[in-house]
């Protein structure tokens, strides 16, 4: 991850099977991973221009939606969106800390609740900044096993209480995640969408038998799975596509850009054209209205929809509505009942559903007769205040708050919801009584809260409020530059949260070379624990990365961070013109260079 504009996507590669000889009529959609700059105005016409093929794109600001609004950003987000295009934030799961080494937040934290708190913090902010011009959230860096041992469910619990918070406050929305691999079924609802391959074009045409496409996604319904497929030369996708529809991938994106960020660019041109006809269907018929819904099981936060399933094989799945807005899809489960459930609601409130029927072409039927169905009403007594919050670790950007369970009455307690200033910040589940909450503004008056909430939605008293000033030291202090005869030391104190630590680095004492940042013209970069030498001579973000024996990352203890690199890096270089920067989740700051001789 090189760049604030431009993360990569799970590595991971589930390969296709081949195209049998006659290859489903599937219509599909083109979804893209715009990891581009937005000064690359060439792939952004290609994206911001309405397409009848290309359904959504991901954006990326700064890993995520950055400290604030971003207007450059802006205006692209709500040109595609004007144009027809979904726009989906990404947001990054970090594995949930279950990887190895495990990932940190940005608040530098590795347990589970902790990056739950930080994506659901993340979605509420791409909706915050760019609202309606959001259409839904992609989730970065998801896993591939239900859990951790044998018969736990843990991990896609937790996709789904993150899938969950996203639907039920923010209505509407599309939601992916992404292992990049092949995944069991127990990830069937962890979200709308689930990218079950990412990798190269000699990985889809060659497949290894560990990676087939699983039995389940070929049963399923194909809008569940996006296929990602880089490197593909553009006489290739014409079968390349062929081999996505046998795998029953709905969403597919193929583009002849490479490693190490085959994301920055998009198709144009007669390539550009090409996969955007080859993903349509030839067929053009319309299937029949489907039966009305009945609602099945109706409780105060959410019910189940059952309709009758059809018989033809060339109806893949429905789309269900909500008062006319669309907030899911499902299978065509013949000869079961086909079901949806639907959560979030609130309580003794009227509700109208509607569905409609999918072709294998893509075409939809009109929609049901509506069904009108009333929540149940609070039947529980709510749960007691929580009780005993108290914040510590208090720094600029965050603060750990913590409290003791609510007693329960009647209805058990579901999920505790952690307020600021009025606003709820997180919500987690009721085995959970702490959080570090981040995203905050350096100098700013908070007073937070907690509540609880039980199954029936019934909402306790409020915790004791804990109210703070959060301190506002200098973003980044204390630079220093050591250039050894064997090692080169970098070291700064970084006092806010930043998604990207960077470290740039000019060894040949032109400006006009390299990235320019700063006033100098960098050769080589540091962020957080990688090294990366400038690909060009022009002034764009092209890094290569540069393979060291160990580092550069030393330590990074309270935001103190050391770095070392081998001097002979620089090769003859008797100086450097450094600049320190931090940029992404805090605004940008960028130090004066400092130089250091040897």
């Amino acid at each position: 991850m090189i760049a604030t504009t431009a993360v990569a996507l799970v590595s991971a590669a589930l390969t296709a099977t081949p195209a049998v000889a006659t290859t489903p009529d599937l219509g599909q959609k083109v979804a893209v991973p715009a990891y581009i700059p937005p000064s690359d105005t060439t792939s952004w016409a290609s994206l911001t221009s309405a397409h009848a093929q290309l359904d959504f794109i991901v954006v990326n600001v700064a890993n995520g939606p950055d400290s604030a609004v971003n207007a450059t950003w802006k205006t692209i987000i709500d040109t595609a969106h004007a144009a027809g295009t979904k726009v989906l934030g990404y947001i990054d799961s970090g594995y949930f800390g279950a990887s190895v080494p495990a990932r940190t937040t940005v608040l530098g934290d590795t347990d589970a609740t902790s990056w739950l708190v930080q994506a659901q913090q993340d979605a509420d902010r791409w909706y915050q900044f760019y609202g309606s011009s959001i259409d839904g959230i992609f989730v970065d860096d998801g896993l591939n096993t239900c859990g951790p041992t044998t018969g736990s469910n843990a991990y896609v619990d937790l996709y789904e209480q993150l899938d969950d918070y996203i639907h039920g406050n923010h209505p509407g929305s599309l939601t992916v995640v992404n292992p990049g691999i092949t995944v069991p079924e127990c990830y069937e609802d962890t979200a709308d969408i689930i990218v079950s391959f990412e990798g190269s074009y000699a990985d889809y045409v060659n497949p290894s038998p560990e990676r087939a496409t699983a039995q389940w996604q070929l049963d399923g319904d194909p809008n569940k799975f996006w296929h990602i497929v880089y490197d593909v030369p553009e006489a290739q996708i014409a079968a390349v596509t062929a081999a996505s529809k046998s795998n029953n991938a709905g969403y597919l994106y193929l583009t002849p850009d490479v490693l190490a960020n085959p994301y920055d660019t998009a198709p144009t041109g007669s390539y550009w054209t090409s996969e955007l006809a080859a993903t349509a269907a030839t067929s053009t018929t319309v299937p029949s209205t489907p039966a009305r819904p009945s609602a099945t099981d109706v409780y105060s936060t959410g019910l189940d929809l059952s309709w009758t399933s059809s018989s033809s094989s060339n109806i893949v799945g429905y789309e269900v509505y909500r008062d006319g807005l669309h907030i899911g899809s499902v299978g065509n489960y013949y000869p079961a009942s086909s079901e949806f459930t639907d959560v979030g609601l609130t309580p003794a409130t009227s509700y109208s559903y509607t569905i409609a029927a999918r072709h294998l072409n893509g075409k939809l039927s009109a929609q049901s007769t509506a069904r009108s169905v009333t929540t149940d009403v609070v039947w529980g007594n709510a749960p007691g205040a929580p009780g005993s919050l108290a914040g510590s670790d208090l720094t600029a950007n965050g603060i750990r708050l913590g409290w003791t369970a609510s007693s329960v009455t009647n209805d058990p307690v579901a999920y505790y919801d952690v307020y600021a200033n009025g606003v709820r910040r997180a919500t987690v589940g009721a085995s959970v009584t702490s959080v570090h909450l981040g995203f905050l503004d350096p100098g700013t008056a908070y007073s937070f809260t907690v509540r609880a909430r039980s199954t029936s939605n019934a909402q306790s008293a409020a915790a004791t409020t804990v109210s703070v000033t959060t301190p506002n030291p200098a973003p980044i202090e204390n630079a220093s530059v050591v250039f050894g005869a064997t090692t080169t030391t970098f070291q700064a104190q970084y006092n806010l949260t930043f998604n990207f630590q960077n470290v740039f680095i000019d060894a040949d004492g032109n400006a006009a070379t390299g990235y320019p940042v700063g006033g100098i013209g960098a050769d080589f970069l540091i962020q957080n624990g990688g090294f990366f030498q400038h690909a060009t001579g022009a002034a764009t973000w092209d890094w290569s990365p540069v393979t060291l024996g160990s580092g550069p990352l030393v330590s990074n203890v309270g935001g103190l961070v050391t770095w070392e690199v081998p001097s002979s890096t620089f090769g003859a270089a008797t100086s450097l013109s450094v600049v320190f920067n931090g940029s992404g989740s805090s605004p940008d700051e960028t130090l004066a260079p400092i130089v250091a001789t040897r």
